[in-house]
């Protein structure tokens, strides 16, 4: 597998909504910090809802696209585009069934409620627009629930002090920085600007505690 193969996803735990989608290999390189190397392969989703998000993965997650034409592949990403999402068609299926004023109150009253849930939800801050550094590598909802960098989404990972990734050894600040120098979600979308901690205190072990 190399740079630029175009492979479908097969296996994507715990973002299983990108199983069975596209994507083009972007990064295979292996960083220096084996133990944060769990995805040697990384991928940019090239259809779906995901379309231009990057992930990780295992090689054995992926397989490899016969190799296609420039005009098949821009007519195909044309027909992925042009397909309804999912859930207008799952709305379309809804609402054939309703006959009555009262059943049309109750569809409003259920979108009003999630309506309600996606405006409660935090902004994505720093991350809008591009793949946070939990989803780029996966994290489990338990560590990721927990993580500065998913809390305090204003500033990047690399500028919080106790992300779950700077943390070398139990009990440590998570203050250091080396591994965000050779990091993938850093070179993404650091632009290499010099690397400063910024917020402090919030991470899993704050001073102090």
């Amino acid at each position: 597998m190399k740079l630029g193969d175009r492979v479908r996803i097969r296996e994507c735990d715990p973002i299983p909504e990108v199983v069975g989608q596209h994507a083009e290999v972007v990064d295979l390189q292996i960083q220096p910090y084996e133990r944060y190397c769990q995805y040697p392969i990384w991928a940019k989703v090239i259809s779906g809802e995901h379309e231009g998000r990057v992930y990780g993965f295992h090689e054995g997650e992926m397989e490899l696209l016969p190799a296609v034409g420039e005009e098949q592949i821009r007519s195909r990403e044309k027909e992925v585009k042009a397909m309804k999402p999912k859930v207008i068609e799952q709305m379309e299926e809804i609402l054939k069934g309703v006959t009555t004023a009262e059943e049309i109150d109750e569809v409003e009253r259920i979108i009003s409620e999630a309506k309600g849930k996606v405006l409660a939800e935090p902004g994505m801050g720093f991350w809008e627009g591009k793949t946070p550094c939990w989803e780029m590598f996966r994290c489990p909802e338990a560590v990721r629930d927990e993580c500065p960098a998913y809390k305090y989404r204003t500033r990047p990972c690399w500028e919080i002090e106790g992300t779950y990734c700077k943390l070398y050894d139990y009990g440590a600040k998570g203050d250091g920085t080396d591994i965000c120098e050779h990091c993938r979600v850093y070179r993404r979308w650091g632009q290499d600007q010099p690397i400063e901690i910024k917020l402090l205190g919030k991470g899993f072990n704050p001073a102090g505690k």
